[in-house]
């Protein structure tokens, strides 16, 4: 499936109140002036300035940042099947939204969503949607300044979107340090299985759930979602690489770390499982990104394919 014509993934990096102020308004007047649904979204204190200055109309709505944006992936796929569902009920009317992603507790959690902004083109690139980013380069560091203008294909100079000189195709920010993925522990794995053919699968699945049980306090939920997660990478891994294929598994208290890696040949695109699949489309790593935290997808050192998994309890 080809990009959407009316799809556009942009950012603005701002240093004043009154710019952003003025974006913004720029970027409502032209989303309804196109005929599009608005939405502008952030903190409840930014949201009621927002409706202050704004002329209501009735395709202009306003969110919150703390229902919007829970976990990176959850938001991403949450954003997907809500653009989806769209598609059906109001057809190809475009959603513009405007808002600032949020910075993250801690270097960790922000690269996190700088890999959510780095997998927005692919997850939503085939909807008619336009994004606007907002960036306060007052309160953000520089180094998120640097991955959100990599991130975004166009970005907004004098209210005006123009290419953005920055951009980096997503599957090769993936590999820099600034989306900093994910790895697998240092430490000795907690358990080590190896699959030869489809009759292994079961016991591979049992062992997956065994180990969480008896050396992880995770949520049985959670165990059975990664207990799925592994179940099928590692099935792909038996038909679409090569065996043996190798489940690796780490516990902590409330994380499960998993790496499969296959014997074929390699060269997973880094990207594979973020569009949505649509008709009658194998839903393969798509589903399986939507049951895990991260999932990042590799070259094996000896050859092969390798990804990862990663899962902890999720609040309801």
């Amino acid at each position: 499936m080809s990009t959407h014509p009316a799809y556009r993934h942009g950012v603005l990096v701002h240093d004043t109140d009154d710019e952003l102020d003025r974006a913004v308004r720029a970027f409502v007047e032209r989303g309804l002036a196109a005929g599009a649904d608005v939405m502008v979204h952030g903190t409840a204190p930014q949201v009621a300035l927002r409706r202050e200055a704004l002329d209501p109309h009735p395709r202009l709505t306003f969110g919150l940042d703390e229902e919007l944006y829970q976990e990176p992936t959850r938001t991403l796929f949450a954003y997907q099947r809500s653009l989806a569902e769209r598609a059906e009920t109001v057809g190809d009317r475009a959603l513009w939204v405007t808002g600032t992603v949020p910075l993250g507790h801690d270097l960790a959690e922000q690269a996190a969503w700088h890999r959510y902004e780095c997998a927005v083109d692919e997850a939503l690139g085939t909807f008619p949607f336009v994004a606007l980013c907002t960036y306060d380069a007052r309160t953000r560091p520089d180094w998120v300044v640097a991955a959100a203008l990599a991130t975004h294909s166009s970005v907004n100079q004098r209210l005006e979107d123009r290419r953005n000189p920055s951009y980096v195709a997503p599957a090769t920010l993936l590999r820099t340090p600034l989306a900093a993925a994910p790895e697998a522990p240092t430490s000795a794995p907690t358990a080590v299985a190896e699959l030869h053919d489809r009759g292994d699968l079961p016991a591979a699945r049992s062992l997956v759930e065994d180990v969480a049980r008896r050396h992880s306090a995770v949520s049985p939920r959670t165990i059975e979602q990664l207990r799925v997660a592994v179940s099928e990478v590692a099935t792909n891994g038996l038909v679409h690489g090569r065996p043996p294929v190798r489940v690796t598994l780490w516990t902590e208290l409330g994380r499960l770390t998993c790496v499969v890696e296959d014997s074929g040949r390699g060269n997973l695109d880094p990207m594979t499982g973020y569009r949505h699949p649509g008709g009658a489309q194998s839903l393969g790593l798509w589903a399986t990104r939507q049951l895990v935290d991260e999932l990042v997808n590799s070259d094996a050192p000896g050859g092969g394919c390798r990804v990862l998994l990663t899962l902890g309890d999720q609040p309801d």
